[in-house]
């Protein structure tokens, strides 16, 4: 059986007692608020980013991760006969996954690496991760994983809504004459991701959000796949919208671990956002 090693970015907003027990190597992606960096997970913790964010009177800045960073991981494995498994954000939202690409092929690594463009990022990107990594314990070899990979990759499905709108607004996202009528109708943008973070829908009041999403779900979620949820600095929003959406769509199983949105997606998103990942059907 070929050996494995799982690695992703920290804009998969991995759980780190889900990470370390399935052996998935993070690389922490830094984030600047001013004149300070610190890089996701490491020296800084999501409870901790949000405080910033609440308190700043700029957006911080992400930063991708650089060849030089993944060539130091990538050689680590050369000529061990253990095949990398790299699954990245979504290379429409960031330059990370070309220099993943550029490392590979500078240390002559392409048939010992297996890189993904993911397409996603956040929670989407992690629970890809966890599902592609459960696909390698049934898996012989790099060929084989890279097609059950690919055929998994567009049936990760996110929809989650965003519920304070002026961080839209700080980054350009948003006029503020629309911040207005929104805020004042209290509308709030539904979105998912296929390549990047798209508005699917407009649902006035948080409660219709809700029902957006859990209708899409009894419509598309292959249920013999474990549901992923997922918030912002709001756990007891989350932990409500998990109920409501277990008791409305039957037989739905939760993964059990909700992950923490993370300063890549939460920057624009801001605290408040509550969503859900599941697989799609064939």
């Amino acid at each position: 059986m070929q050996k494995f090693k799982f690695v992703t970015d920290s804009s998969a907003d991995l759980p780190k007692e889900v990470a370390e027990a399935l052996d998935i190597s993070v690389l922490p992606i830094g984030i600047t608020f001013g004149t300070e960096t610190y890089y996701d997970g490491v020296d800084i913790t999501p409870a901790e980013f949000y405080e910033k964010l609440r308190n700043c009177t700029e957006l911080p800045k992400t930063s991708q991760l650089n060849q030089y960073e993944f060539e130091e991981l990538f050689k680590q494995y050369k000529g061990s006969g253990t095949a990398l498994v790299v699954i990245l954000i979504g290379s429409q939202m960031s330059a990370t996954y070309s220099s993943a690409v550029r490392a590979a092929e500078s240390l002559g690594m392409q048939d010992e690496v297996l890189l993904v463009d993911s397409g996603l990022v956040t929670f989407a990107l992690g629970s890809f991760v966890i599902e592609a990594r459960k696909l390698a314990d049934e898996t012989a070899d790099l060929n084989d994983l890279r097609a059950k990979i690919e055929e998994l990759r567009p049936r990760v499905k996110l929809y989650a809504f965003v519920k304070d709108l002026k961080y839209l607004r700080y980054g350009g996202r948003l006029s503020a004459a629309s911040m207005h009528i929104a805020n004042m109708l209290r509308i709030h943008p539904v979105v998912t991701i296929s390549g990047k973070v798209d508005v699917v829908s407009k649902q006035i009041g948080v409660a219709k959000c809700y029902r957006y999403i859990f209708e899409r779900a009894k419509q598309e979620a292959d249920l013999s796949y474990p549901v992923y949820f997922g918030n912002s600095d709001c756990p007891e929003e989350g932990r409500l919208f998990e109920e409501r959406f277990l008791s409305e769509v039957k037989g739905a199983k939760s993964f059990g671990v909700p992950a923490q949105i993370g300063p890549t997606v939460g920057t624009h998103a801001g605290p408040g956002c509550v969503g859900v990942v599941f697989i799609a059907k064939k």
